[in-house]
């Protein structure tokens, strides 16, 4: 009542609290008069209360249609005031919008069979409003835990199963070819190609300036090991051998002077990918690269390559899709638990769909 003072609607939050109980009391009614009229029921109500039961029969349900007639004067009365306040605070832009988006309250008005049911949804929107004003707080109650919970499952599964038809879909343009790679290609990876380039530039240079000290010296032990092995294979060197008393200190003197040749070219292209000086060089390098795996058709083993990659990685998240989170949170007791059993669920083999 606080909330509705401050905020100027305690007419409201009467009015709205009188609907309900009319709201109920009419529903109720209706559904004893609907069974009123199977003999069963009747005798059951006879044996009960037989006085209340011939009264009831010969004064109040041959008038139902009247009875009710009065609730719909007042459920129509309750209509109009809102439409007029409505249209005075300028709730929607259009003053004839409100009809249509309330049109459940005008149709629960019309006294024949089961419209008359959906008055239900008055109940149900009044609550929302009175929830919404901070009125009332049924958020930790039963019934609103229990809708909410099955609420969420149904637009899970629901969910679940359009994107995976839509991921589907984008796999079998994929692998048959279809407009969305060429989307994807055009309005996506194109859009940043400069900064790919950058990226593929900067990596470049990151592995010349901090990987390539830790590994010099193997590439160097490399180096002298197949250079050693080529030797050892060349007829050419072979014969320097022959040369009296000089011939195998000839041969190891070449075969370290090349060795320390090639490593030194080998270290210097390395070290020059790391300088600033050679940045334009890389950019053109690294931009020819992104063209060509971009549109190079002709090279079909890229293409393969790019579709199983893109197909297996759509199958990846299909099957974050069809894990059923609802249940892990079933089961799980905390936030922690729940992460646990999502990462349990998607390591196992096979589909997660039960």
């Amino acid at each position: 009542m606080q909330r509705t003072r401050n905020k100027g609607k305690t007419g409201f939050f009467v009015l709205d609290a009188l609907m309900i109980f009319l709201l109920v009391i009419n529903l109720s009614w209706i559904v004893f008069d609907w069974l009123f009229q199977y003999q069963p029921i009747r005798d059951l109500l006879y044996a009960a209360a037989p006085g209340f039961t011939d009264k009831y029969a010969i004064t109040i349900h041959p008038r139902f249609i009247l009875i009710d007639l009065t609730f719909v004067s007042i459920f129509l009365t309750e209509f109009f005031i809102r439409w007029v306040m409505a249209v005075y605070h300028r709730v929607y832009h259009r003053w004839f919008f409100f009809p249509f988006i309330h049109f459940y309250d005008l149709l629960g008005c019309i006294p024949v069979g089961g419209f008359r049911f959906l008055r239900l949804l008055r109940i149900i929107s009044i609550t929302y409003r009175l929830q919404k004003a901070g009125v009332i707080d049924l958020s930790q109650s039963p019934l609103v835990a229990f809708i909410r919970k099955y609420y969420g499952i149904l637009i899970e599964e629901l969910s679940d199963r359009v994107t995976i038809n839509i991921l589907t879909d984008i796999q079998q343009e994929v692998r048959h070819g279809g407009p969305v790679v060429d989307r994807i290609v055009s309005e996506v990876v194109m859009p940043h190609k400069e900064s790919l380039v950058e990226w593929a530039s900067h990596r470049v240079e990151k592995v010349a300036t901090q990987n390539y000290a830790r590994y010099r010296d193997d590439i160097h032990a490399y180096v002298r090991e197949r250079i050693t092995l080529a030797v050892d294979e060349n007829k050419e060197f072979a014969r320097l051998e022959q040369i009296p008393i000089f011939g195998s200190a000839v041969r190891n003197t070449v075969e370290k002077a090349i060795s320390d040749i090639v490593f030194h070219v080998v270290n210097g292209i390395i070290q020059d990918l790391a300088s600033q000086r050679n940045r334009t060089l890389i950019d053109e390098t690294a931009d020819i690269l992104f063209d060509a795996i971009l549109f190079k058709e002709e090279d079909s083993e890229l293409n393969r390559m790019v579709i199983k990659t893109l197909d297996h990685s759509l199958d990846i998240v299909k099957q974050q899709v069809v894990v059923q989170k609802w249940k892990l949170w079933d089961l799980a007791e905390d936030e922690e638990h729940f992460r646990r059993l999502l990462r349990e669920e998607m390591l196992k083999p096979g589909d997660k769909s039960d």
